[in-house]
């Protein structure tokens, strides 16, 4: 074995992960190098400072670490996801740019997957994350924010030192565009294809035309969090986070039954006009969401110029009906991405996964290559 071949081999990961810093979920997809059984993590995306003698009181009962999340580097604590949520009531964080809480997000996700995994306390990782296009101009700050970080920080488990033998940072939607390039090789260097990613937080276009991904990809904050908060608005004592799961399940038809456990009220005449008043108020925020966010679109897709629109993401499959419907006489296309095996899908995200999958098996190839070659 040559030098090169041994210092190669020396410095390969022990853990690689791809993570998509949703703002209704931070959604992750790791593996060891060796291993390629991959697996999924699901974390709340809420971040809050917290004072350090918190970490330090008894927890009872046992838990999944990603339900028991906190770190703490540079001189600060911060609880992540779930304990953040529930015993710190922190927040989505949703009028802050992604990046800056991605680096407290992806710390505590590298420990619940070296948990997972066994890994101990000091390994490598090869990271790929996700962040909206408008923000793109940020990934070398977070890029550097995040490997000063992880030589040195705390956990539940104790102190940690992690190095990022590699990183890469695409825009959201690169990893539906790859799975499609795979489908469709030689043939997407005739088309001209918008990429549209509608979120929680975000909506963002990529542009590909011949097979090349424009540098000027777009992002605005019209996720589905405005479409819910005209609805907390037009009723009583409801929040988005607890509306957001009702309102997709009620459909475009807006269904009555999924409303049903939110009512506040406690009479049954109460309470049937209470669910009267939350269905004509998701049909009003709806109609006006449509409006607003087609707008957008018009803003920055060419029709001209477009020959195909791939719509994916959460938002996208439940606006589904008007989107078709603004887009007559082109092909628009869902539910377009890698195949999410069944093992990885265990929390039921569906084709929420595929950006991040598809990015994971893009990275996963690319770091097994330099790492063989």
């Amino acid at each position: 074995m040559g030098k090169m071949t041994q210092r190669r081999k020396k410095s390969s990961p022990e853990l690689i992960l791809a993570l998509d810093f949703g703002g209704s979920v931070t959604k992750g997809v790791y593996s060891t190098l060796d291993m390629m059984i991959t697996k999924s993590l699901l974390m709340e995306p809420e971040v809050v400072k917290i004072s350090p003698d918190s970490t330090i009181a008894e927890t009872l009962g046992a838990t999944d670490p990603e339900n028991a999340a906190w770190i703490s580097y540079m001189g600060q604590t911060l609880a992540v996801g779930y304990l953040a949520k529930t015993k710190y009531y922190g927040n989505e964080g949703l009028k802050e740019l992604k990046y800056e809480r991605a680096v407290a997000k992806t710390l505590a996700a590298i420990w619940v997957t070296s948990q997972k995994l066994k890994l101990g306390a000091k390994f490598r990782v090869a990271l790929v994350c996700l962040l909206p296009p408008g923000e793109f101009e940020n990934k070398e700050s977070f890029h550097q924010q995040l490997k000063a970080a992880l030589k040195d920080f705390t956990t539940p488990t104790g102190r940690m030192c992690v190095e990022l033998s590699e990183f890469n940072c695409l825009p959201e939607g690169a990893g539906i565009y790859l799975a499609y390039q795979k489908q469709q090789g030689k043939t997407i260097t005739t088309k001209a294809i918008a990429f549209v990613m509608l979120g929680y937080r975000n909506a963002s276009v990529l542009i590909a035309e011949r097979g090349i991904i424009a540098a000027d990809g777009k992002t605005s904050d019209l996720g589905m969090i405005r479409l819910l908060e005209k609805v907390v608005a037009r009723t009583s004592g409801q929040t988005a986070s607890r509306l957001a799961p009702a309102v997709v399940a009620a459909g475009s038809d807006i269904s009555g039954t999924p409303f049903l456990r939110l009512l506040r009220s406690t009479s049954n005449i109460n309470k049937q006009q209470e669910l009267i008043q939350i269905q004509q108020a998701v049909k009003l925020a709806r109609n006006e969401y449509a409006a607003v966010l087609t707008s957008w679109l018009d803003q920055v897709i060419s029709r001209n110029q477009i020959t195909e629109i791939l719509f994916c993401g959460g938002t996208a499959d439940y606006m589904r009906r008007e989107l078709n419907s603004h887009y007559p006489g082109i092909l628009c296309l869902w539910g377009v991405g890698a195949d999410i095996p069944l093992q990885l899908d265990c929390f039921g995200l569906g084709s929420r996964l595929a950006d991040v999958y598809s990015v994971f098996l893009y990275f996963w190839e690319k770091v097994n290559y330099g790492r063989t070659n």
